[in-house]
């Protein structure tokens, strides 16, 4: 407890100096790391690099077998290394920013809100099929910024006494932007 009554949370504690302690960069760091995975994923970077180093193995493999077959000096198979090394980065940097549609290629957006709203809807039609979780509406909304929608999801799945414990979604990345709300607080220290 601190002096004002309060409860004292790890996270809160900064050094003397008023710089985040180690805990708290390792977090932030480990939630930075998993938004950049999940947006490598999104983007399909992860495919694309595998598809390449595919491809280029079968390239290497033909050229090991074919240059010395023409009698090609060396340093032929070191530049068709190199050139495949640097498609590589190419590719990934490619992939990151175009994406392959049916419509043709395409520069990858961002999620507009426009198809967000249109997510919210897909989710709630298939709520009225079948059973969906109400951590999976809140995450949704977490990640569109309602805070209120969010919280009240979580607070609906705790309160149904689903396999929730409100501890983990201190630790869920995706429900980071929550994090300093007091409702959102309230429901992380409470019991399972």
């Amino acid at each position: 407890m601190t002096s004002s009554g309060q409860t004292m949370s790890w996270d809160a504690i900064t050094s003397v100096n008023g710089t985040p302690t180690r805990a708290n960069s390792l977090r932030t760091l480990m939630i930075k790391a998993s938004s950049f995975l999940t947006e490598l994923k999104r983007r399909k970077v992860f495919r694309v690099a595998a598809a390449y180093a595919v491809v280029s193995w079968l390239l290497i493999q033909a050229a090991s077998i074919f240059l010395p077959t023409f009698d090609a000096p060396q340093c032929m198979m070191k530049a068709v290394v190199v050139f495949l090394a640097l498609g590589f980065i190419l590719s990934a940097i490619l992939s990151w920013i175009f994406d392959i549609t049916p419509q043709g290629i395409k520069r990858t957006a961002d999620i507009s809100s426009d198809e967000a709203v249109d997510i919210v809807r897909q989710l709630e039609a298939r709520a009225r099929q079948e059973f969906v979780r109400g951590y999976l509406y809140a995450l949704l909304y977490a990640g569109l910024g309602d805070k209120t929608k969010a919280i009240d999801y979580l607070k609906h799945e705790y309160l149904n006494h689903s396999d929730f414990n409100p501890a983990d979604i201190r630790v869920d990345a995706m429900l980071e932007g929550l994090g300093g709300d007091p409702r959102f607080e309230a429901l992380a220290e409470r019991p399972h």
